[in-house]
């Protein structure tokens, strides 16, 4: 072989020789291990500061949904309970029954009582009628007890009658102007006890009528229905139990509504907006990641709240050198809340994309899914 061609050959052998002797010595000294640990120290401090802004995660997560306690709005004596504990009902389903017969009685008194108010109405009108007859009638006689005594005035004073006739016109008259006010009298009276309305409604009828829906709708609060649809859960009642109105009897979780509560540091919510997208890893599925998206951020919690006292502030100590970063509340709703099954309570670890360009964000989602089969093993 060509001396010049077999020296070109080897020579890049012989540098690789060299390169690997170079890293094997590199490798067993304790300078090489120490950068090494070093600059992997450097990755992971960069990657938390980045990751920390543009793709926040927290572990401090559970899922919220509406909790209704369930409680009657009148008291009796509960019948029939038609559920049971963690069964699944629907809007306006009946949950259980106070006792009626009280309510059904209050409801037949007042149709009673107002039934009659009306006869009284009827009744008082006719009388207004007969009054207003009466009136007319005594109009009349007092105009012509006033023309006699006008007459008999005139040939009184002509001395054509007797003082007697005179006297006894003048009498007559002057008591069909009395009886004329009497019946005035009498037909106001009438008129202001059909005087006092609520809009065209006698106000004694519209009291009867309202007393009577009153009754009625207390009739109706005696079935308790559910306020949504959702789960029935809590349930401490059984037959013969008393139920007294505002007292919660049960728990109504509903089914239609689910945020998940995600308490993210301080130092991570500058980048957080609403409407970003978020991963949810749930404990309740491990291995599994739904996609959701911020709703709202929290704008405080209670440790900044000042309440006025009439005392100076008081300003607590700091228990640690470098204290820990605040937390605050951010909402997240599932993109397709009716994929799994949910409850109130159970665990989450969130992330917020920030940033749909960010370069780490599938690392990101790689640890996450990490996080998810770890929750196997807890």
């Amino acid at each position: 072989m060509n001396p010049k061609i077999k020296a070109v050959l080897v020579f890049p052998w012989r540098m690789m020789k060299a390169f690997g002797r170079g890293v094997k010595r590199g490798v067993s000294s304790a300078r090489f291990w120490v950068l090494f640990i070093l600059a992997i120290i450097v990755l992971l401090v960069a990657y938390y500061a980045l990751v920390n802004r543009y793709a926040p995660i927290t572990t401090d997560a559970y899922f919220q949904a509406f909790v209704v306690q369930v409680a009657p709005q009148v008291d009796g004596q509960v019948v029939r309970v038609h559920v049971t504990e963690n069964q699944q009902v629907e809007k306006d389903m009946l949950l259980f029954e106070i006792d009626p017969r009280p309510y059904q009685q209050k409801v037949q008194e007042l149709e009673g009582t107002l039934a009659r108010g009306i006869q009284d109405i009827a009744q008082m009108q006719s009388e207004l009628k007969a009054a207003q007859a009466e009136e007319a009638r005594v109009a009349a006689l007092e105009s012509y007890t006033q023309a006699v005594h006008e007459q008999e005035a005139r040939i009184f004073k002509d001395d054509a009658t007797t003082e007697r006739k005179f006297i006894n016109a003048r009498q007559q008259h002057l008591a069909a102007k009395a009886l004329v006010e009497k019946t005035k009298a009498v037909v106001r009276q009438k008129e202001q006890a059909l005087e006092a309305k609520v809009g065209d409604e006698y106000a004694r009828v519209a009291e009867a009528r309202a007393q009577l829906a009153t009754a009625k709708l207390h009739l109706e609060w005696t079935k308790v229905r559910a306020p949504a649809r959702g789960y029935v859960t809590n349930l401490q009642l059984r037959v013969g139990s008393y139920a007294h109105a505002g007292q919660p009897l049960l728990t109504c979780i509903e089914t239609d509504s689910w945020w998940i509560v995600a308490n993210f540091r301080e130092s991570t919510l500058e980048n957080i907006r609403r409407g970003q997208p978020a991963g949810i890893a749930c404990k309740t599925y491990p291995g599994r990641i739904f996609s959701g998206t911020v709703q709202s951020i929290g704008w405080g919690v209670d440790e900044g709240q000042g309440i006025p006292s009439g005392k100076l502030p008081q300003v607590k100590k700091p228990q640690e050198l470098l204290p820990s970063a605040q937390r605050f509340q951010v909402r997240v709703v599932l993109d397709k809340p009716d994929e799994v099954a949910l409850r109130v309570g159970a665990t989450a670890a969130v992330t917020v994309y920030t940033d749909p360009d960010f370069v780490l964000n599938p690392l990101a989602e790689f640890w996450q899914r990490i996080e998810t089969w770890l929750y196997y093993l807890r």
